[in-house]
Order: structure tokens, then sequence, then C-alpha cells
């Protein structure tokens, strides 16, 4: 749109919400592919500031003008102050993401609960809890990325108890026995504990672990003593050991190969982290 400067004030009042809201639109920032496609965007910066310039001088002559705009439109004003906020978030962590990529994460993964191909181009660790709310949350978004990407992705689990939370520490146990006697059907008591997380931190937490456990047809005399033994113990220890060297200070914790996700993400900022780390290992 081109203001010829014959136009009046009284003439571009009449039409100012939609200037306005052009303006404010070409004022947030594009997504970094669409910036790197739309020439038309770049082509069209000298009638942007053409504009800009005619709405300054109406608005200085009247500045509430803007003022009444703005409750008229609220809501769509709105719209596009999150849709920038969301857009700034994007980059932020992008040029994060872009960093991290260049300092390598080395982390104990060994003997830890795992699914996916061994071979899977990008492995995604996650330092979580059973009695974590947030971890809940963020393993049914994980389940629904890691069937988004058959065959390129391997999960490896690393346990970072809260001793504070009630059967916090007792699920991990738990969950890294059963993995030592039945990897399969490990995973089935897996989701069992994050379905019930209510259960686990609720005052019968060890008996519904030993019931879920049982139901599964675990051997419980060796599931129990192994839940206690030195082997798992090591594997905690030295998983809380990596959760420092990280400066992990909350859960869920995730590396996408050496993309640092602290807490659980939007699915479409997750799904871009996975997809940065699948391009570095083209």
């Amino acid at each position: 749109m081109t203001i010829k400067k014959s136009l009046c004030p009284k003439k571009l009042c009449s039409c100012l919400p939609a200037l306005l809201f052009f303006v404010l639109a070409c004022l947030v920032p594009a997504p970094l592919e669409a910036a790197q496609e739309n020439n038309a965007v770049q082509a069209d910066l000298a009638k942007q500031a053409e504009l800009r310039n005619a709405l300054r001088t109406l608005l200085r002559e009247d500045p509430n003008l803007v003022l009444d705009v703005l409750r008229e439109n609220s809501e769509t004003v709105l719209d596009i102050a999150q849709q920038g906020s969301e857009q700034r978030k994007f980059r932020i962590l992008v040029a994060q993401w872009m960093d991290d990529m260049k300092v390598p994460k080395q982390v104990l993964l060994a003997d830890r609960p795992t699914k996916g191909p061994a071979k899977a181009p990008v492995t995604i660790v996650v330092f979580t809890d059973f009695t974590c709310l947030y971890c809940q949350q963020g393993e049914k978004l994980l389940d629904k990325i890691y069937n988004a990407y058959p065959g390129k992705l391997r999960i490896v689990y690393k346990s970072l108890p809260m001793s504070a939370h009630p059967g916090s520490v007792e699920a991990a146990e738990f969950m890294l026995a059963a993995w030592m006697q039945n990897k399969e059907t490990s995973w089935k008591l897996f989701v069992d504990f994050f379905e019930n997380r209510d259960l686990i931190v609720g005052k019968s937490g060890d008996a519904y672990l030993r019931s879920a456990a049982s139901a599964r047809g675990f051997n419980m005399q060796k599931l129990v003593s192994d839940s206690k033994s030195a082997a798992v113990r090591k594997l905690l220890q030295e998983d809380e050991q990596d959760a420092e060297k990280l400066k992990v200070q909350g859960t869920p914790f995730f590396l996408v190969n050496n993309i640092v996700i602290r807490g659980a993400l939007q699915e479409n900022l997750f799904r871009e982290a996975v997809n940065m780390a699948l391009g570095a290992v083209r």
C-alpha cells in the first residue's frame, strides 16, 4: 500500500485501524525460514517506511487516536503481541541450541532403560522423576515425538529422584531393578508408574509399587533385592553426578544429542530441536 503525500490527515484517519495493524504486523519478526524465502518482504521495506512516517505524523497531531484503535481492537493487538513473543522465544532458543551443538556433552548411558535403535542418529537423554508432575506431562510429549520419527530416535532414561518427594527414590530403584530383570516388560511398568504418579506419592506408595510390579509378572523377591543392590545404587549416584555436571536444576531435563532442553517444551519447539540435531548429523 502506498500513501500519497497529498492525502490529508482527516482522510488518513478513516483508515487508521487498517494501517496501524499493518504496521504492527510488519514490526513482528517473521520466522527464520519465512524471512529467507519471502523476497517480497525485503522488496517492500521502502513502502513500509513511508507508511510508518505517515502514521507518525498523524499520531503526533492526535495521540489519542492510537488509544481508541487499541481499545476497539484489543484482542487483535494481543494476538499480534503474542505472535511476536513466541517468535522471539523461538529465535532465542535456536541461537542457544546452535551454541549447544558445538559443545559435546558426555554422560553415562550404559545399563539405563533405553528404547529405539542403538544406531539411531539422534539420542534423547532424559533426566526424570516418576513423582514429578512435569515429568509426567513431558513423557506424554516425548512419546509423541518418538512415534513421529520412526527409527531415528533412541531414548535413554536417567533417574533423578527427589528425596523430598514420597516414593520418588523407591520408584526409581524399582524401575532400574525391573529393567535388569526383564527389559521388555519393564516398559509396561514404566508406563504404569507415570500414569499412576498420584498413587506413588500417596500414603500407600510402597504398596502400589509392589502391586504394580507383581501385576506385570516380575519375580518380586529378586526385584526387591535388586532395587537395594549396589548396582542400582551406583547407577543412581552416577546419574546424580551427571546432572550436577550439566547443572540440571529440575526435571524433566533433556539432551537431544548435544542440545539442552530444560523442562517440557511445546511440541513444535521440541520437534525443531530434533530436526536441528538430525540436520547436524547428515
